[in-house]
């Protein structure tokens, strides 16, 4: 048995291994819903752990009667408090946390059953601290099923900010829901209030409730906290209509899967993503994943569909793509963009003309793209000479060409480049000429950056990584965004022209995508895998944005 399994992984699906609420999120996972990031401490981890001589004498001790129970669960708690897990054990537990970056909770899970009060940790040293916590509660509990080495997993997952949380539980052949505001923990707080909602067993809205709430969950630096909710909200239906029609395929699928006992569903940006989940199949039974195909109405007449994408502009903030190849173009569909940004140094490609012309083509089909942006490996003889000729290839396509000069350190240095791209295109329109801003310095004279180009590319990916002082290659992003937003305030408070923004994870880290779009970033240059995600986002926070304007 592997000690970690993750939730898209086939072996989480063993309820032996993943306990109900792995293999709850594991059927959620494997069925292609998106579900929180996070993985599953298998039962051999705890059953190494046990093995230890001094803790399997002292349960030994606790089961013979020979002290008072007291005395000995006492030692019990001091031998798990000072002892380490298996070294290699260890080692996977923290490399699968780092994959997490953020703060995370953990439960435990058994076959017959999971506990829904959470352990929370930020830091490694916390992780494995909380691990043992969970075994000691459940050791308290569970100690006379060891001899059917009944031991449970631990479920270890991301904690989520949340708009609003729903809990689905199967009653008979119904389904029931609750909702309230902030994260999960409020559904589990007898004094948190919850929308009630019951659907029919063929999926329909029979019976709604609504409830004042006055308290919810929110997520501070440790851990969710209980915090007043606003008057002018505690009295607002948790979930508008829009929001149940996208919970449609959640309840089909656990109308088709009867092991599925219950689930939460968190609201990111108005995105619902299962956050737990329990399944309770019969014993040898293999767990069959239906298809989603097949969604059910839940507010007749109208029926479910998939929320369509945004179409048109938002409000202010400009959306490009960045690109890295063509083969991304073919698979991004149904999305407005404002333009593209081609990323890497296409000119240093030899195949780069047929390269370039198929993409120029191919975004013309596809896209009412206003602007195409190719970023420079070097402004070396031959990049210029080759600079000609992919600016006239994008202007025949339709588009307004653009240039992305990279690694700039001073304003001298990017005088140089440009007298040498203005030389290579005498005669020719001037493209729009961005310059990305990738070194802490360049915040000092941004001024200087501005006065001679069109636009300035802040790469946060490399701000962030180079105020740490770290070398690339990490998720830097997420550990300075306090660092980040004080550097970027400065830059905004003193802005000259247009900033465009750059990073290839903004979809984990939305406050910083509010902060970005509240302090007015014209453009916004995200990767394939986030285009849709934060397209909703930046709709999301401009409206938010109109309505605090108009109640102001």
């Amino acid at each position: 048995m592997a000690v970690i399994l993750n939730f898209s992984d086939i072996g989480c699906l063993n309820e032996s291994a993943a306990g109900s609420a792995g293999a709850g999120m594991a059927s959620f996972a494997n069925a292609g819903f998106p579900v929180a990031r996070g993985f599953v401490i298998t039962p051999m981890a705890f059953s190494d752990f046990l093995r230890k001589g001094e803790i399997t004498a002292a349960i030994d001790l606790y089961d013979s009667g020979t002290e008072t129970p007291e005395d000995s669960w006492r030692a019990i708690k001091s031998l798990f408090a000072r002892s380490r897990l298996d070294w290699s054990h260890e080692m996977e537990i923290l490399a699968a946390f780092g994959e997490l970056d953020s703060t995370v909770s953990v439960t435990t899970s058994s076959k017959y059953g999971a506990n829904v009060s959470p352990v929370y940790a930020s830091r490694g040293q916390d992780l494995l601290d909380a691990v043992k916590h969970c075994w000691l509660k459940w050791l308290k509990t569970g100690m006379v099923r060891l001899k059917d080495n009944d031991m449970p997993a631990l479920v270890v997952k991301e904690v989520m900010d949340s708009e609003v949380s729903v809990e689905f539980r199967r009653k008979d052949r119904e389904i029931r829901a609750r909702a309230v505001f902030g994260l999960p923990e409020g559904l589990h707080d007898p004094t948190v209030s919850s929308d009630i909602f019951e659907f029919t067993p063929d999926g329909n809205l029979e019976r709604m409730e609504m409830r004042s709430q006055n308290f919810q969950y929110i997520m501070k630096e440790h851990g969710p906290s209980r915090v007043e909710v606003s008057h002018d909200f505690n009295d607002e239906e948790k979930l508008a209509d829009e929001m149940i029609s996208s919970l449609g395929e959640i309840i089909e699928f656990m109308k088709q899967n009867a092991g599925i006992v219950s689930c939460t569903a968190c609201f990111i940006s108005s995105r619902p993503i299962i956050c737990s989940a329990s399944l309770m199949s019969e014993a040898g039974a293999t767990v069959e994943m239906p298809p989603r195909e097949r969604s059910l109405s839940l507010l007749e007449p109208v029926k479910f569909a998939q929320p369509a994408q945004p179409q048109g502009p938002v409000v202010a903030t400009k959306l490009f793509l960045n690109l890295r190849n063509r083969a991304e173009l073919g698979t991004v569909t149904g999305t407005y963009l404002d333009g593209i940004l081609v990323s890497g140094n296409l000119l240093g490609n030899g195949a780069w003309k047929s390269e370039l012309s198929g993409i120029a083509s191919e975004t013309k089909r596809l896209f009412t793209v206003s602007t195409m942006v190719i970023e420079l490996g070097d402004t070396g003889h031959e990049t210029a000479e080759r600079l000609a000729d992919a600016m006239t290839t994008i202007s025949e396509a339709g588009m307004q060409p653009g240039i992305l000069v990279p690694g700039i350190r001073s304003a001298e240095e990017l005088a140089r480049v440009m007298r040498t791209i203005r030389t290579a295109l005498e005669g020719l329109p001037e493209p729009s000429v961005w310059v990305k801003v990738m070194y802490p310095s360049n915040l000092f004279f941004m001024e200087s950056l501005a006065a001679v180009s069109d636009v300035l590319l802040l790469d946060l990916d490399s701000l962030a990584r180079l105020m740490l002082g770290a070398d690339d290659g990490g998720d830097w992003l997420h550990y300075s965004i306090p660092a980040l937003e004080g550097a970027l305030e400065t830059a905004f408070q003193r802005k000259s022209g247009t900033f465009a923004i750059l990073s290839d994870d903004l979809v984990s880290t939305p406050s910083m995508l509010e902060f970005l779009v509240r302090h007015t970033a014209d453009i916004i240059c995200v990767g394939l895998s986030e285009v849709h995600t934060v397209k909703h986002i930046i709709a999301s926070v401009e409206k938010r944005i109109l309505l605090e304007e108009g109640r102001a």
